[in-house]
């Protein structure tokens, strides 16, 4: 929760949700993110580089005017947002939530389909009720078919898990 005080007056609170602070507790800075692929055992890392949740004032009626997070993270020499999101005014009973992972982009809400298990098969893990994020691409869409279609998210660990519309499967090998 958020609160400020400023020239004597009680100031508007916004705050993410409890469930919305899971989603953005999962990585912090330098956290690395090896995948292997079932098909040709090939590896892709993922570094999160950068972590920041914040607000912005409204400076004139003192007042926060938006909580704010952004992650990013650098796959292949190259840099990717993976949460750029903020919100106004906090809804308790609802969270809607926006993220990309390499070229495709998910939304969780509370209405997510979650699999009741779901068991890795490189390292054998098991997770229970996760979530299974689809990717609907537009026609127009930039990517490629080794983008992520689907992503099975954790909320421990974030993304165990992701299949690209070309359907080859890459699993989270690494648990520090």
């Amino acid at each position: 929760m958020l609160t400020q005080n400023s020239c004597g007056f009680f100031v508007k609170k916004i705050n993410f949700t409890k469930e919305e602070m899971e989603f953005f507790n999962v990585y912090n800075e330098n956290d690395l993110l090896i995948y292997q692929s079932l098909l040709d055992k090939k590896k892709d890392t993922s570094i999160i580089i950068s972590k920041r949740i914040y607000h912005e004032n409204d400076l004139f009626r003192h007042e926060n005017k938006v909580h704010c997070v952004n992650i990013n993270y650098i796959n292949n020499k190259q840099k990717y947002s993976m949460f750029g999101y903020c919100k106004g005014e906090s809804d308790e009973s609802k969270y809607h939530i926006d993220f990309s992972y390499l070229n495709s982009n998910f939304k969780l809400n509370n209405d997510t389909e979650t699999k009741d298990l779901e068991i890795l098969t490189l390292s054998q893990k098991s997770f229970n009720n996760v979530y299974k994020l689809v990717y609907k691409r537009a026609k127009f869409h930039e990517g490629t078919d080794n983008d992520p279609e689907i992503v099975y998210w954790d909320k421990k660990y974030g993304i165990i898990k992701y299949i690209t519309f070309n359907g080859e499967i890459w699993e989270r090998v690494n648990w520090n």
